[in-house]
């Protein structure tokens, strides 16, 4: 259970757009969760058209905004990496020749387009934060 009288100073949803964010993020506009301060939106800037057309909808039903960051062009960067590297950053499924075993390579997409932009972001908020306390005691 959530203590929704628990003092805080800033809560922020990380906003994927599907189902479980979407619903956290709806339920505490609702005030079943806690108040949320606003959320983080990670671009890939490849998804596709009807997650942008949902997350233009949240942003207007929300009262909270949506902030969005971006690494950059996951397809993009994929492409001009090709011959460059052994190391691929998306999910590719693979399928093992002789035994047929199914599996996935190591993928770096997770966290360099969606975890460390909004750490990023994270810490702008953190030093906006411990800037404004600065400048309370130093008034």
């Amino acid at each position: 259970m959530i203590d929704k009288n628990r003092s805080r100073v800033l809560t922020i949803i990380s906003l994927g757009a599907g189902v479980q964010s979407s619903t956290m993020a709806l339920m505490a506009a609702k005030g079943d969760l806690p108040k949320v301060d606003c959320a983080i939106f990670a671009d890939t800037m490849y998804e596709n058209s009807a997650s942008y057309k949902y997350l233009k909808y949240l942003k207007a039903l929300l009262p909270f905004p949506i902030y969005t960051v971006s690494k950059g062009n996951i397809k993009e960067d994929m492409l001009a990496a090709r011959g460059t590297t052994d190391f691929v950053v998306a999910p590719f499924y693979t399928q093992e020749t002789i035994t047929g075993k199914k599996g996935m390579i190591m993928r770096q997409c997770t966290n360099d387009y969606k975890i460390q932009p909004i750490k990023k972001k994270l810490e702008n908020f953190v030093m906006l934060v411990i800037k404004n306390i600065f400048q309370k005691i130093n008034m």
